[in-house]
This record gives C-alpha cells, sequence and structure tokens, in this order.
C-alpha cells in the first residue's frame, strides 16, 4: 500500500509538471507578436521599391540621409516636432537644411519619384520651397518642389520643377509643372498630407498623388514634351541635371549664397512640418504609391 502511494505521488508530479509545461507553452504562444498583415506585398515602407530609393529623411532628431547620397548638412534653426512616424522637421521663415555633397545617383536620375508628408497652413506673399536640387548655372535649380500664396481661398497651388540639359538643347528644357486653376489641390492645409509626384522619363509622363490616390491629371500637365508639340514637339524624354551642387530643404538655393546671390523677397522658407522625405530614380507605380502611404500612415 506504501509503495502505490509513492507511485501515485510520482505519477501527480510528473502530470503537475507537464500540465505547467503545456500551459507556459499556450501562455508563450498567446504574448509571441502576431505579425502585421502585408501590404501591398510590403511588410516595411523601406520595401517599396528597394533597389530604388535614392535618398531617405526621416527627420528622428536628425537631418541625415540614411542613405547617405545627400550628406555635410548644416541646419539653420533646425527644431522638430511630432511627425507621422516618429518625428518631424519643424520649418519656420528662418529655417532650412543646407547639405554640401550630392552622389551621382541622385544628380543622374533619368526618372524620378518625390514622397514626402506635410503639415502646413495657407500663406501669403511669395512662395515656399519644400526642397531643391541647386543648379550653379542658372537662377532656378535643377529639381524641386514650391507651395505658392493661395490667400483667403486657402487652396494649395503647388509648382513641382524639372530639368532637361543636353546637347544640342532642347527648347523646353526648364518645365514647370503647375497645379492651378481647375487642378489646385483642396483640403490640405492643417493635417498631415501625403504628397507623392513622379516624372518617368521613358513614357515622359507626369503624375501627382494626394494620400495615395492618383489625381486625374489632363494631358497638358500629364504629358511632358521637349518643344511645342503643335508644331512637332517631341516628348521631353529622360531627365538630365547639370551643373548641380548642394541641396537644400525649406529653401531655395539662394538661401545657400555664392554663386546664387541673395534671394528675392517673394523666396520664402517653408513653415510647415516635414516628415519621411524620400527620392527614388524611378517613377514608382500606383500600386507602389498607396502601398507605401499605408505604410507609412500605419509607422512602419
Amino acid at each position: 500500500m506504501k509503495k502505490n502511494k509513492y507511485i501515485f505521488l510520482f505519477a501527480s508530479v510528473l502530470a503537475s509538471q507537464f500540465f505547467v509545461s503545456c500551459n507556459e507553452d499556450s501562455i508563450d504562444k498567446v504574448n509571441s507578436p502576431i505579425p502585421y498583415e502585408a501590404i501591398g506585398g510590403y511588410e516595411s515602407s523601406d520595401d517599396v521599391a528597394a533597389a530604388n530609393l535614392v535618398t531617405k529623411f526621416s527627420f528622428e532628431n536628425s537631418i541625415a540621409d540614411s542613405k547617405n547620397v545627400i550628406t555635410g548638412g548644416i541646419g539653420t534653426n533646425v527644431t522638430y516636432e511630432k511627425g507621422i512616424k516618429g518625428q518631424a522637421y519643424k520649418g519656420s521663415s528662418n529655417s532650412f537644411i543646407a547639405y554640401s555633397t550630392v552622389a551621382s545617383s541622385l544628380v543622374d536620375v533619368k526618372s524620378i519619384t518625390v514622397s514626402m508628408w506635410i503639415n502646413t497652413s495657407p500663406h501669403t506673399g511669395g512662395a515656399q520651397s519644400l526642397f531643391m536640387l541647386p543648379k550653379t548655372t542658372d537662377f532656378w535649380g535643377n529639381i524641386f518642389s514650391l507651395i505658392e500664396g493661395t490667400g483667403p481661398a486657402a487652396t494649395m497651388l503647388m509648382k513641382n520643377h524639372l530639368q532637361k540639359d543636353v546637347t544640342p538643347s532642347i527648347a523646353w528644357s526648364g518645365q514647370f509643372i503647375e497645379h492651378s486653376g481647375a487642378n489646385v489641390l483642396t483640403n490640405m492645409f492643417g493635417v498631415w498630407k501625403h504628397i507623392v509626384w513622379t516624372y518617368n522619363g521613358t513614357s515622359s509622363t507626369y503624375s501627382m498623388y494626394i494620400d495615395g490616390k492618383k489625381l486625374d491629371l489632363p494631358a497638358s500637365i500629364a504629358k511632358r514634351y521637349a518643344s511645342d508639340p503643335l508644331t512637332g514637339g517631341v516628348g521631353y524624354g529622360e531627365l538630365a541635371n547639370s551643373n548641380v551642387s548642394k541641396f537644400i530643404i525649406g529653401g531655395y538655393q539662394q538661401h545657400l549664397g555664392a554663386p546664387w546671390g541673395a534671394t528675392d523677397g517673394w523666396m520664402l522658407n517653408y513653415t510647415g512640418l516635414m516628415d519621411e522625405f524620400r527620392i527614388y530614380k524611378t517613377a514608382l507605380s500606383d500600386n507602389e504609391v498607396v502601398a507605401l502611404y499605408k505604410l507609412e500612415k500605419d509607422n512602419r
């Protein structure tokens, strides 16, 4: 009888250990991280067109390009605030970031996608520069984005600029693409908005997306030409930047001093917030833009 008691006690101990082990395994399974559902086939925003991502600024209390393509940054009156994903660059009437060196991977882009989140307010009296790839031999830069003052209408008039400097030269080498009139941007102020614009050098086509949605642009904006199509102009073709020196966020090349001289009165610094600023050396597809928007919005 005594022997049977020991056998029963030993069996009980083994059983209790088994159940404890099973319960611990169950708890571990319950508490283990649940993987995010992929968006557009991507787990992270950095996975989107990863091989074509040239430069990326996340502004996590830093002005550094995580791709080290744009380097030698010096910030003037730079501060940070909560962004769409971590921290964000906070502009002001006298803030900008100047970079001394730009690698060939950006200088030599043939097609392009510019992506960023902005949160800003209406302004008057001039045009605020979001960014600029300067050109030392011209009043205007190579590639840049501006927000014009819009007055009480509170609509955003945005201008994006492309450059094609080739030999022999083309008539329409520098092109302003203007979102004005019927194509002015609406509901853009006071909240975070994801802005993406692309130019495809193969199809000579320009596109703009707001919060992942592609705008329905007329052919006069979407299709780009090297000269007047009414007189036989052909497609604009691949981009060609020239005389590139330095890079600026939140200002104009004239804010950098020589050789550009002083700023004109209408040249304004960007005063809003900016986050997750990216440049790709390709025109992202519609699906890639949607995935990038959703993943960054989901803090991924």
